[in-house]
């Protein structure tokens, strides 16, 4: 039972850190974007969560808790919000930023396969 009461306790940690998380980009993401109204925040919610998927799918890990991480995932969901009235290409820095973190992250997997 005092197991189960862990997990529980765990589960709802988790929760609680992951909309704080989100909250904090979307605060960031309306800065960002000079908004400061609540009338589109679940437009803005979805926007940062596929602007996350979109990183992952180029191979990135993220951690959301990393300020470094935040703002390439507000950078990105800004970046995707404004394409799509101006249809602007890919700032350089974000491009620079996703392609560090790449690198990065096969750097990383060849050591831990080399201390093998």
């Amino acid at each position: 039972m005092k197991q189960f009461k862990n997990q529980l306790m765990q589960k709802q940690r988790q929760e609680q850190k992951r909309l704080i998380d989100m909250e904090t980009l979307l605060n960031l993401f309306k800065i960002d974007m000079g908004i400061t109204h609540n009338l589109r925040d679940a437009f803005f919610i979805q926007l940062i969560k596929s602007s996350i998927q979109e990183i992952e799918r180029r191979g990135i890990t993220l951690d959301k808790t990393k300020a470094d991480d935040q703002m390439l995932i507000v950078d990105y969901a800004a970046w995707t919000y404004r394409k799509r009235q101006e249809d602007l290409p890919i700032a350089n820095n974000i491009q620079h930023r996703m392609r560090n973190r790449i690198i990065e992250e096969r750097i990383a997997k060849q050591n831990a396969i080399n201390e093998i």
